[in-house]
């Protein structure tokens, strides 16, 4: 049986709150349900049974630290934080592109395919996952990647993700994007510096979705009417949990051929463009007016739901496009990146646009802009390098493993 040996901190619940007198509670989805309490006393008894094959066996949730033990069929736990709205990042986020947590993957199970300097790497952020110093969330992007997948790599991958994450998402770019669309463009919005007050990197159930509601959760209304908001908030949590970890337990792969059509498509507009302004001179003498232009016709639902939200009239969004938008852009945290990378990809027509630069752009410089390290693939990581300058601070940048670690430990340390 794998055991995490990561000590999780306890949590001062006090008396008055309606979980004090409990230590921990077991589900199965046989129905199977055990409550102990502080002073050792059990209760059992049996709930519905949930209908089909499940790859959890049992589910342990220990009140004192507000985490849940998976424990699967061959007897394999992990341990996922479930946190409460009062729950923040304490120790530092490092975002990591899918081939590295394909690295990850391999080490944990002594796959001979890795070696040297990024075994190396690879074993120490193992390490500092398992003992809680730093974060590895996973995103939409890592689970649509992963549902690609099939057979014995993806469930190598799939435990590997499930153990290092401990539960820890990145909130979907469209919900940030929509988020920095509505301070940008708010009356005396900031100009510098990064905008704290979104939790980027959460333990909010169904976070990663660009759809909150996509994975079916029990909703707080139909929830009994006398049970207290902790155990209501508490029974999303642990049910989405737990379908995070059956989602990537599926061992059937799942490819969109209609969103690799949509991004197919997307990609195929912007190596468009970029044929256009070279071989068109009056083109190129406005390139970062129409990459700019580019960029925000690309989410025209977004733009104008904040203008609107925000009570700006059609003549004063033309102003703020024409003379506002610039320096606005720039320093919205994922935004400004966005912007900047499809501007130097786009002066540079040589570059090929494939389907998926779209996930690629979305989700890498979110996680450059509000992470405290991103570990990426080359391409986009050297663009985001390159957008440094033009855009607001953010995370530390790399493309390889080996050379995050010097950085991931210094904020360690300063932690």
């Amino acid at each position: 049986m794998r055991r995490l040996n990561a000590e999780q901190p306890r949590i001062d619940l006090g008396t008055e709150h309606p979980l004090a007198a409990v230590a921990t509670i077991t589900l199965k989805p046989t129905g199977e349900a055990e409550i102990v309490g502080v002073d050792g006393r059990i209760f059992r008894y049996h709930a519905p049974s949930m209908p089909g094959e499940w790859a959890v066996a049992s589910t342990v949730f220990d009140v004192a630290t507000s985490t849940l033990r998976l424990v699967l069929h061959d007897d394999t736990e992990f341990v996922t934080e479930i946190g409460t709205t009062m729950s923040f990042v304490d120790r530092p986020v490092v975002y990591l592109d899918q081939n590295h947590w394909i690295d990850l993957a391999r080490v944990r199970v002594n796959s001979p395919k890795i070696s040297g300097n990024r075994k190396f790497a690879c074993e120490r952020l193992i390490e500092l996952a398992r003992n809680r110093e730093i974060i590895l969330p996973l995103s939409g992007a890592h689970m649509v990647e992963t549902a690609k997948m099939g057979g014995q790599q993806r469930t190598d991958l799939a435990r590997t993700m499930i153990e290092l994450s401990r539960g820890w998402q990145m909130r979907s770019p469209l919900r940030v994007r929509e988020h920095e669309l509505k301070r940008m463009l708010e009356p005396g919005s900031p100009t510098t510096s990064r905008w704290p007050d979104i939790d980027v990197f959460t333990l909010l159930p169904n976070a990663i979705w660009a759809d909150r509601f996509g994975t079916a959760l029990p909703r707080l209304d139909d929830l009994p009417d006398d049970l207290p908001d902790e155990l209501r908030g508490l029974t999303q949590r642990i049910t989405w949990a737990v379908a995070l970890t059956e989602l990537l337990l599926e061992t059937d792969s799942d490819f969109s051929s209609e969103g690799y059509r949509i991004a197919t498509a997307w990609a195929k507009s912007f190596h468009d463009l970029a044929q256009h302004m070279r071989s068109n001179p009056k083109a190129k003498a406005y390139a970062r007016d129409l990459s700019r232009t580019r960029f925000i016709t690309d989410m025209p639902t977004d733009i104008g739901r904040a203008a609107s939200d925000n009570g700006i009239s059609p003549e004063q969004f033309r102003t703020w496009l024409a003379e506002d938008a610039e320096t606005t852009l720039a320093a919205a945290q994922a935004l400004g990146r966005i912007r900047e990378v499809i501007h130097l990809r786009l002066s540079n027509a040589d570059d090929k646009w494939e389907a998926n630069d779209l996930n690629d752009l979305l989700y890498l410089a979110t996680a450059g802009a509000y992470a405290d390290v991103l570990v990426g693939e080359k391409k986009t990581c050297s663009y985001l390098l390159r957008a440094g300058g033009a855009v607001s601070p953010g995370g530390a940048v790399f493309h390889r493993m080996i050379d995050a670690l010097p950085a991931i430990e210094s904020l360690i340390a300063q932690a």
